[in-house]
């Protein structure tokens, strides 16, 4: 659960509800919390950018943001630690009032509260989503060996494999010929 921070939130004063008026979103910071998943994230102290715009319509607010985060973590294949630029794109629309059809088991949408808007929802969920489930350092990269954790993109390298159950049979290639 990520905690509320005021530097995600946007006053919208300037609108003042006429629908076409628009405020410009440039906001650099770094992040207070970790977002992401448990093998990749953009970490604490990370610089985080939003830059777009947020627009009066009739019913709402419409955000449209950019967002550019750098996300630290592990390669899946050799757990080499990888380092990844997310860039995301948020397009939600925040409604003055909520919806008078909406369905019992739907959503509540997100909502204009004392004309300011709380985009850190809509920009933890974009960058949740850009996140790549199971990270990489290369397209290339081969992983670790499984019998001694060697890493396999290193260069050549091989193990002699010998099935127990038939090792008895290779003692009868060292067994005595008789002459």
């Amino acid at each position: 659960m990520i905690t509320p921070n005021p530097k995600f939130i946007i006053s919208l004063n300037e609108l003042k509800r006429h629908p076409g008026e628009k405020i410009e979103v440039d906001l650099l910071f770094p992040l207070n919390e970790r977002i992401g998943i448990d093998i990749i994230g953009a970490e604490i102290g990370s610089e985080f950018s939003i830059l777009g715009r947020v627009e009066a319509v009739s019913t709402g607010a419409l955000l449209t943001v950019e967002i550019e985060a750098d996300a630290t973590g592990e390669c899946v294949r050799c757990l080499d630690p990888i380092r990844l630029e997310l860039f995301a794109t948020v397009q939600e629309l925040f409604h003055f009032e909520p919806p008078a059809d909406l369905e019992e088991d739907e959503e509540l949408p997100l909502l204009v509260t004392d004309d300011q808007i709380d985009i850190l929802a809509p920009i933890v969920d974009a960058i949740c989503l850009d996140l790549p489930l199971a990270p990489h350092c290369s397209e290339s990269c081969l992983g670790l060996c499984p019998e001694c954790g060697e890493r396999l993109t290193d260069g050549a390298h091989s193990h002699e494999v010998v099935d127990p159950r038939w090792s008895a049979l290779g003692n009868l290639l060292d067994f005595p010929k008789k002459e």
